[in-house]
């Protein structure tokens, strides 16, 4: 009777953490949008030339005024620069947020406006050595393989059977002289990013590919921006390293997945590369991480340059209603 009890309440335990996670977990319904975002109604912005900027707080414009931040910049420099263009940038960035983030909210943040133009921007918190507790369960959530083999495999390389008849067949192997390579081990309490460099992949093509087949005129895919001493002061040289190694990492990845897709791309991390040795505190906050009004600046004068590279603005038709 004891173990029954013991076990309906392991039971219960295990179902209301599934209950609370999946609540936690609604990326699908934001609240941390900019309000001006939230307020926007088709009737605002049906009749208007639409770009959406989806991102995380570089995007958002952390402790900046909604004016300073990117979107709201460069929707002022394409009013300038095209007079006779009627043009909405609509910020969808929020704080905090990986590309799984992105992913989990994209229906809502972006292809509901039915956009023209979308730019994304994520990779900082992807990268960030350290995963939050819920990172992990968000990338199997949002990024796992979804089909009937990608969710039968992996059950069955945890089987009993599988894992004995892998053992056996490696002892065989090594009686016939196969010798096995060492596995090197990963130092323990070894700091992971929030979300895995595969994760990141998938997480970086499904955006792609959705964004692409819902239609717009353009995709541009950014790098990230990069980051001084400041920023993780806490990490030992060793992480420090393994943290802008594993920045490099990711946007090489979105650099080959804009080449794939045939996006474009506005690879940030190597134009304030040349601006940062010269002026870091003036383009980057106190944190090391987060965009001073003049790095917002350059940011949209940057996504102008490529959206005149591409043909756009001036020349996109409207065609979408």
């Amino acid at each position: 009777m004891v173990i029954i009890v013991v076990l309906l309440l392991l039971l219960a335990a295990e179902f209301s953490l599934r209950a609370y996670h999946q609540r936690t977990m609604r990326l699908t319904l934001p609240t941390t949008l900019r309000p001006e975002t939230r307020e926007l109604t088709w009737d605002h912005i049906k009749d208007k030339y639409r770009i959406v900027c989806l991102g995380d707080s570089n995007t958002f414009g952390e402790d900046l005024p909604i004016t300073q931040a990117y979107p709201a910049v460069l929707e002022d420099l394409v009013r300038r620069r095209y007079s006779s263009l009627d043009v909405v940038v609509i910020n969808s960035g929020i704080r905090g947020h990986t590309s799984v983030q992105g992913l989990a909210r994209l229906e809502r943040d972006v292809l509901w406006y039915r956009p023209h133009v979308v730019l994304t921007a994520f990779g900082i918190n992807d990268g960030n050595l350290g995963h939050w507790p819920l990172d992990p369960i968000r990338e199997r959530v949002v990024c796992g393989d979804s089909s009937i083999p990608g969710q039968i495999l992996p059950l069955l390389r945890r089987s009993h059977l599988h894992l004995t008849l892998r053992g056996r067949s490696r002892r065989l192997l090594r009686r016939l002289g196969w010798q096995e390579r060492p596995v090197k081990a990963s130092r323990k309490g070894q700091r992971e990013p929030r979300v895995s460099r595969r994760g990141f992949e998938v997480a970086q093509q499904r955006l792609a590919a959705w964004i692409q087949g819902d239609g717009c005129a353009g995709l541009f895919l950014m790098t990230t921006t990069p980051v001084t001493e400041a920023f993780r002061p806490e990490l030992g040289s060793e992480d420090r390293r393994r943290q802008l190694s594993t920045y490099d990492d990711y946007n090489q990845v979105v650099r080959d997945i804009a080449a794939r897709r045939g996006a474009q791309l506005v690879d940030l991390s190597a134009i304030f590369a040349n601006h940062t040795h010269a002026q870091p505190d003036v383009l980057l906050a106190d944190d090391g991480v987060h965009l001073t009004a003049a790095g917002e600046q350059l940011v949209a004068v940057s996504v102008l340059q490529a959206l005149e590279a591409s043909g756009l603005p001036g020349s996109a038709p409207y065609y979408r209603t």
